[in-house]
C-alpha cells in the first residue's frame, strides 16, 4: 500500500483484507482437452483414431467459478505472490442494470423462434456506491500483491465510476504509477436528447513498479501521411516508422460487437471485442506471462491469452459466464485448461436429469474399438421449463456435451466434446457419436451435458468389451 496521503474515504470503509493462512476449499471440477466433434462432421471424420492426452497434461489455462476474493487470498496462498504480469479486469460499471444473455430456441424446423432471456449479473445503481466501494477495494489490494515487478493492473470502466476507482487506484499503487488513461471511442446508436452521446470507456492502466512491461503498438498511416513519406511536428521532419505510427491513447478503430449475426458474438450481454483484448494483452506482457482476468464474463482474456501463448487464469460468478468460456475455448482448441472452484460445492444437486444408453463397444482391430454412445434424454430443471411456451425435443436444451473414456468419479476430464456448429437452439444437435478410440479391457464412460441455463449434469456406465455393465 502507499503512503499518498489523498484517500477517498466512504463511511463503510475498511482496511485492508490480508490472504488468510487458512486452509481453502478447492475443487478440480473438470480437465477440459479440446477435441471437437460437430453437427456437420461425417462419420468418417467422427471415426478417425482420437488420440486421447494424458491425464496429467499440464493445462495452459485455468478457469474458476466462484468469489473472486476467495479465489485471490487462495492464489496468494498457493504461491502466485507476484507472479502475474498483466491483470486485466471488467468489473461492474454502477450502471443500474440487470444483464441477462438472450438466446433462440425452438422445438422443431417448422416452429417459429422462441427468445428467452437467461440471467447474468446485476449491476448496481449510484444509491449502492458505498457497496460497489466495499466490493471493489480490497480486491484491487489483493491485485497488486499478486502483481510481478514488471505487472500491470488495467481496469475498464466508463463514466458512472471511474473518477472513483481512479482515487482508489492512487491510493494503492501511487499517483506515479499510473500509466495510462486509455480512452475506447465505439459507435453505435443512443435515443437521448439530454445529453452527447456516451460513445466511450476509460481502462486505467497502473503499473506495479518502473519496470513494468511495455510492449509499443502501432496503428497504419493515413494515406496523407503515406503520400508525403514522413511526418512534420513543429517543423521538424521524422521518417516513419516501418510498423506504423505508434499508438496514441485514444481507439477508435476497434468498434463494440454490434451485430448480433457477427461472428464474435457470444450473446453475451458486456462481451469484449478480441481485438480490445489483442492489444492489450500485447502492450502489456510477453510470451509466457501469466495473464489473469479475475470478472471474465465471456472469456475473452482467456481466449486470447491462449492464442498468444501466455498461461492464464480467470474467474467468474456466473454459471452463464463460466459455461460461455468452456465452449469458446473449446471451439478455439488451442491447449488444455481446467475448470475449478475455490469455496463450498452446493450440497444440491441440479434439479434435472441425464439418461444415457448402454454404449454399444467391439473391437475394431487388435489396437481400437468402436464405441457409440447416445444420449437418450435430458431434463432441466422444471423451474426453466415452466418459462418456455412450447414444448421442445430435449436436444434443443443441451448448448453441448462431453466424454471421458476412463471417469474417475473425481475429475471429469473431457476428452471429445459435441458442439453446435450454430448459435441458436434446436434439434440439430448431435445426440451420438461413434467414436474409434484405444482398445482396452473395460472403460468408465461418462457423459456430460451443459445445458442453456448454465446447468449440467453428469451420467457414467462402466463397461467392457464383450461384456456390458453399468455403475
Amino acid at each position: 500500500m502507499s503512503e499518498y496521503s489523498i484517500k477517498l474515504t466512504w463511511n463503510s470503509k475498511t482496511g485492508y483484507i490480508p490472504a488468510s493462512d487458512e486452509g481453502f476449499d478447492h475443487h478440480i471440477i473438470e480437465m477440459v482437452h479440446p477435441q471437437a466433434a460437430w453437427d456437420s462432421d461425417s462419420i468418417f471424420d467422427l471415426l478417425l483414431p482420437r488420440l486421447l492426452p494424458p491425464k496429467d497434461v499440464k493445462p495452459s489455462g485455468r478457469v474458476f467459478q466462484g468469489d473472486n476474493l476467495l479465489l485471490m487470498q487462495f492464489l496468494l496462498h498457493s504461491g502466485y505472490r507476484a507472479a502475474f504480469d498483466l491483470i486485466y479486469i471488467d468489473p461492474p460499471y454502477l450502471s443500474s442494470n440487470a444483464y441477462h444473455s438472450r438466446v433462440k430456441i425452438r422445438s422443431a424446423e417448422d416452429k417459429p423462434w422462441e427468445s428467452i432471456s437467461r440471467p447474468v449479473f446485476v449491476d448496481p445503481g449510484f444509491g449502492d456506491i458505498e457497496q460497489y466501494l466495499d466490493h471493489l477495494y480490497p480486491r484491487l489490494c489483493l491485485m497488486k500483491e499478486l502483481l510481478s515487478a514488471q505487472g500491470s493492473l488495467l481496469v475498464h470502466l466508463d463514466w458512472h465510476v471511474s473518477h472513483y476507482v481512479k482515487i482508489l487506484l492512487d491510493e494503492i499503487f501511487s499517483p506515479q504509477q499510473f500509466v495510462n488513461e486509455i480512452v475506447w471511442c465505439y459507435g453505435g446508436g443512443s435515443g437521448t436528447k439530454r445529453h452527447f452521446h456516451r460513445k466511450h470507456d476509460l481502462i486505467l492502466w497502473y503499473a506495479n513498479s518502473d519496470e513494468y512491461i511495455f510492449n509499443p503498438q502501432y496503428r497504419p498511416y493515413s494515406s496523407a501521411t503515406l503520400e508525403r513519406g514522413l511526418t512534420k511536428v513543429k517543423g521538424n521532419k521524422y521518417q516513419l516508422h516501418s510498423q506504423g505510427a505508434l499508438m496514441q491513447d485514444w481507439w477508435t478503430d476497434i468498434n463494440k460487437i454490434l451485430s448480433p449475426t457477427a461472428a464474435e458474438n457470444l450473446k453475451f450481454p458486456t462481451q469484449k471485442p478480441e481485438a480490445l483484448l489483442r492489444r492489450i494483452i500485447l502492450s502489456a506482457s510477453n510470451p509466457g506471462s501469466l495473464v489473469a482476468d479475475f470478472y471474465a464474463g465471456s472469456g475473452t482474456t482467456g481466449a486470447i491469452s491462449q492464442q498468444l501463448e501466455r498461461c492464464w487464469i480467470s474467474c467468474d460468478k456466473s454459471p452463464i459466464a463460466i459455461q460461455t468460456t468452456i465452449n469458446r475455448l473449446i471451439k478455439q482448441g488451442q491447449g488444455s485448461f481446467t475448470v475449478e472452484q475455490v469455496g463450498p460445492i452446493s450440497a444440491q444437486a441440479p434439479a434435472g436429469s441425464l439418461r444415457i444408453k448402454i454404449p454399444l463397444i467391439q473391437p475394431y482391430d487388435h489396437e481400437y474399438a468402436l464405441i457409440l454412445l447416445e444420449i437418450e434424454d435430458y431434463k432441466p430443471d422444471a423451474k426453466y421449463l415452466q418459462a418456455l411456451q412450447e414444448k421442445v425435443d430435449f436436444s434443443s436444451l443441451i448448448d453441448f456435451w462431453e466424454v471421458d473414456l476412463n471417469y474417475d468419479g473425481k475429475i471429469f476430464h473431457s476428452q471429445v466434446q459435441v458442439l453446435r456448429d450454430k448459435k441458436h437452439y434446436d434439434s440439430s444437435l448431435r445426440n451420438s457419436i461413434k467414436l474409434k478410440v484405444p482398445l482396452q479391457d473395460s472403460y468408465r464412460i461418462a457423459i456430460k451435458a451443459y445445458d442453456i441455463f448454465g446447468d449440467s449434469q453428469i451420467q457414467s456406465l462402466v463397461v467392457g468389451v464383450g461384456a456390458l455393465g453399468n455403475q
